[in-house]
């Protein structure tokens, strides 16, 4: 009868000890190590977004209640620079800071902005419109008029751009055609709710 030995701890092979993950440093200015992944950078890019979002509706409610200076928005736009830089095709981030600087009346810097998202998508409907709007706000109503045309000659039903139509339409006179425009994005507006 043969017998099976029973080794000693010192005859069983062991597994080589673990070394722990070693993380690359974070990057100072965005928190991200070096060596994240693709998911870990999205999480960050994400809530660095989100932070930005609420920084600036806090700043527009204290702007509001005129508690406020300029310096309450330097921080979200600067958020928003550095999800930006991280990820230059976030059409989200780009769009959202158009939008804040509009508010800050930073015109050419959100036609910049809005020119970024169309150099991406030449076809983002919403870049179209919006930087409409914006040449609109400066007094380039005809200009302004071309861009939103193009945002609704990519999506007949959008009736934001139909509505702004008609306010650059009336602006220049033109009574019949904006009466037009509004009854189309009222209808539009019911038929999407």
């Amino acid at each position: 009868m043969v017998k099976k030995s029973v080794s000693k701890d010192s005859d069983v092979k062991k597994k080589p000890a673990r070394s722990k993950e070693i993380k690359k440093p974070a990057d100072k200015k965005t928190g991200i190590a070096k060596d994240a992944s693709v998911e870990e950078i999205a999480v960050k890019v994400r809530d660095m977004f989100n932070v930005a979002v609420k920084k600036f509706e806090a700043a527009v409610q204290k702007r509001e209640a005129g508690e406020s200076d300029a310096s309450d928005f330097d921080e979200p736009l600067k958020l928003l620079d550095e999800v930006i830089e991280i990820m230059p095709e976030y059409r989200s981030a780009i769009n959202y800071k158009g939008m804040m600087l509009v508010n800050l009346g930073e015109h050419q810097k959100a036609i910049e902005c809005f020119d970024m998202m169309l150099k991406i998508n030449p076809k983002d409907k919403e870049a179209l419109n919006n930087k409409g709007i914006v040449l609109y706000g400066l007094g380039r109503d005809e200009e302004a008029l071309k861009f939103i045309d193009q945002a609704i000659a990519l999506d007949k039903r959008y009736s934001d751009a139909l509505m702004n139509k008609a306010v650059i339409l009336h602006g220049l006179g033109m009574e019949e055609e904006a009466r037009k425009c509004i009854l189309r994005a009222n209808v539009l507006d019911k038929l999407n709710s």
